[in-house]
């Protein structure tokens, strides 16, 4: 672990995991920041170059709880009908589904969780001319599994404490 809050983590752009692990999955990777002490706040990202993740790296902010996720449990399709029956599933199972488009400030994510019909009718009339969604299941911090990697930005005197997310 770095002694910096200004550290990208267990991953940086010279680390050789980052290739192999991304050359697995025709997704982009999708990082989930954990904002410390900020009653559920997340910033979530869509990274498909370890140099899009090496420029949000540094905005990590201390205390936070970073996951990376290689594996496309949040991935993108094309929006069809396959596509919400799939949302709408996943929401009944979990009681909501993340649902994402890529923001005007990329590689950031615009997330929405969606519980039911009538949330993803409202999103669907934001899509415009986009026709690409990414989602899934609400990743738990946990059970991170062989392809995916969860650390804590030390706070700014370098150490790393628990704290609320």
């Amino acid at each position: 672990m770095s002694d910096s809050n200004t550290s990208p983590g267990p991953l940086d752009r010279a680390d050789a995991r980052w290739d192999s692990l991304a050359a697995a999955s025709a997704q982009p990777v999708i990082v989930l920041e954990r904002v410390a002490r900020a009653a559920g706040r997340t910033n979530w990202f869509a990274c498909r170059t370890a140099a899009e993740y090496d420029g949000i790296a540094p905005g990590f902010l201390p205390g936070s709880k970073v996951s990376v996720y290689f594996d496309g449990r949040l991935s993108f399709h094309r929006y069809d009908d396959s596509v919400r029956a799939e949302i709408l599933r996943i929401a009944r199972r979990d009681h909501d589904c993340v649902v994402a488009v890529l923001g005007a400030a990329h590689p950031r994510l615009e997330v929405e969780f969606i519980a039911g019909a009538g949330e993803l009718d409202e999103f669907e009339q934001t899509l415009g001319d986009l026709s690409e969604v990414c989602f899934g299941a609400y990743p738990g911090d946990e059970n991170d599994g062989t392809n995916a990697l969860t650390w804590t930005v030390p706070d700014p005197d370098g150490v790393v404490r628990a704290h609320p997310h």
